[in-house]
This record gives C-alpha cells, sequence and structure tokens, in this order.
C-alpha cells in the first residue's frame, strides 16, 4: 500500500509540473494596451505550488499557462469574455473587455488534493502589478506549440457554476464584477 501511495504522488506530481506551451524570453514586454485591443495580463505572485501548471483560457481558447512566481499577457477583442483558469479545479472571471485599456488579474492559490487548487481571480491596480512583475518571470505562448482549447464539456460546468455561485452570494464577487480596468 506504501509503495502504490508513493506511485501515485509520483504521478500526480509530474503530470502537472513541466510548462510545456510557454517560453520564458529574458525581454519583459511593456504592459500597453493597443489602440484596438484590451491588454490582459495574468499574474501568479506566489511561489505556493509552484511547479504546478496552471493553464488559462479566455472564453474557450487556450492564452497561456502560468507556474510559481511567473505572468503573461494576451490581447483581447473588446467585449464580454469568460476568463477561466484549470487545474485541479475551475474558476472564472466575466469581463467586459474595452479596446485600449489594461486588465490585471492575480491568480490565487491553494493546496489541493492531487495538484494546487485556485482560488480564483482578483483585479490588481495597474501600479501594484506593475510592481509585482518585476520579481516574476515572465512567459509568452510558444508559437510553435499545440494550443488546445479548454475540453467543452470543463468550461460548460465551470460557466454555470460560476453562474451559480455569483447568483447565491455576489457579495463574493463584487470586486470582479465591478473591475473595468485601466
Amino acid at each position: 500500500m506504501k509503495r502504490f501511495v508513493i506511485l501515485m504522488a509520483c504521478v500526480a506530481l509530474f503530470t502537472g509540473c513541466a510548462t510545456t506551451q510557454m517560453l520564458k524570453p529574458e525581454q519583459h514586454p511593456e504592459l500597453v494596451a493597443k489602440e484596438n485591443k484590451a491588454l490582459l495580463v495574468i499574474l501568479r505572485d506566489t511561489y505556493l505550488g509552484g511547479a504546478i501548471v496552471f493553464w488559462n483560457y479566455l472564453d474557450d481558447r487556450f492564452i497561456g499557462e502560468t507556474m510559481g512566481d511567473t505572468y503573461f499577457t494576451t490581447d483581447v477583442e473588446p467585449g464580454q469574455h469568460y476568463v477561466v483558469v484549470e487545474t485541479e479545479n475551475t474558476c472564472v472571471a466575466d469581463l467586459t473587455f474595452e479596446a485600449g485599456k489594461r486588465y490585471f488579474l492575480r491568480e490565487g492559490v491553494t493546496i489541493g488534493l492531487w495538484r494546487a487548487r485556485t482560488s480564483g481571480f482578483s483585479p490588481v491596480s495597474a501600479e501594484e502589478a506593475v510592481k509585482s512583475v518585476k520579481g516574476l518571470k515572465y512567459l509568452e505562448l510558444d508559437p510553435n506549440g499545440e494550443l488546445k482549447s479548454i475540453d467543452p464539456g470543463v468550461y460548460k460546468k465551470a460557466i454555470e457554476e460560476y453562474r451559480a455561485d455569483v447568483k447565491a452570494n455576489p457579495e463574493a464577487f463584487k470586486d470582479m464584477l465591478q473591475y473595468k480596468g485601466e
């Protein structure tokens, strides 16, 4: 039994520890939105669960991965979009993006059963985000990587659970629901 537990722990550890879709360039990007797009910056500025990869999606489209003390950016078409993070669980942010604005989201991390979990997104001020990214590793999508969409069933369930949670406890989502970017 002891060997089985050790084997399962190793499998869980190694299946979530390798970032496969991201590169680590030396140059950090300017955190400036294009005139006709919004800029989304996702920060994971804690090392808790550091080796565990979190997969991030805009609606159902893969946009990047985070690990401990990393961040990435992506351009977003204006309009309403769901930002989804997937790990042992999923969490969602519902935002209406405006062209020329920047949106800074922090991914919360908690201890999970098999791998780190996310406690969801929280908005971060531009001032705090700019300070934070100075101590983080910048990741960008590998243009040669295989970018997969989130499983449609997982996506549908995540959105349904998010809507139900907001309806049941809107106060817990107040900061995200009021966030309009900068």
